[in-house]
């Protein structure tokens, strides 16, 4: 599980840092719940109602990917961040997540 670190919304609680699971929940007015694995992605289609973009300043600039569950999904009107697995340096993969940050949402899309 991802430890809830502190980032910086852009535009948002006067830029200061705050915990991704508090800022989100007072942005949406939604609980969260916790993260979507990416490539995991194709299981949750039918749960999700949309998809938006939620641009952080810290600790990286860009979009992180927040998710709302719909009624058909087991933690039902809920939010969750879209995450991708890291690779350690051997190429194997970690058991550790981190948040999926977007550096451009049009377009070609880069993960950092």
């Amino acid at each position: 599980m991802i430890e809830h670190t502190k980032v910086i919304f852009k535009d948002k609680f006067k830029n200061r840092k705050i915990t991704l699971k508090r800022g989100l929940e007072l942005i949406y007015h939604l609980p969260f719940t916790g993260f979507i694995r990416s490539d995991k992605l194709w299981w949750w289609k039918n749960h999700i109602d949309w998809i938006k973009y939620q641009a952080i300043e810290y600790p990286t600039k860009g979009n992180l990917m927040v998710a709302r569950l719909n009624i058909s999904a087991p933690q039902s009107n809920t939010i969750r961040i879209i995450t991708t697995q890291e690779k350690i340096h051997t190429g194997a993969l970690n058991d550790k997540r981190k948040a999926q940050v977007l550096k451009k949402i049009f377009g070609k899309e880069k993960d950092e």
